[in-house]
């Protein structure tokens, strides 16, 4: 059986994702093109929160036959932390991290 939100649940969505982009624009935060994935700078360091992670997005490079049919989206920066969380926490991974708390790769107060 196939989960539907009902109308009030989707306008709620609808809105916070408003938000979320005002205050992604608010704080220079990029959003990638398909809405999943967030990315910024902060103390030299750079963050990139999405519901998936960078292997999976990348194995979308390749097909059924191993052919390569695009690049990757990501450069191999080991410097950049990576968390996996849903789109609607962004506005509450970025504060922790400017507020100096520690995460878990799932953007969870450890």
């Amino acid at each position: 059986m196939n989960y539907k939100r009902s109308k009030a649940d989707r306008k709620e969505y609808a809105e916070q994702m408003i938000q979320i982009g005002q205050y992604c624009e608010r704080n220079n935060i990029q959003i990638s093109s398909t809405g999943d994935s967030y990315y910024f700078n902060y103390r030299l360091t750079s963050y990139r929160v999405s519901n998936h992670t960078i292997a999976k997005s990348d194995a979308g490079m390749f097909n059924d036959f191993g052919e390569k049919v695009r690049d990757s989206y990501h450069n191999n920066d080991e410097n950049v932390v990576c968390f996996t969380a849903g789109k609607t926490r962004i506005i509450e991974i970025h504060k922790d991290i400017l507020a100096g708390i520690q995460l878990d790769k799932r953007g969870k107060r450890s």
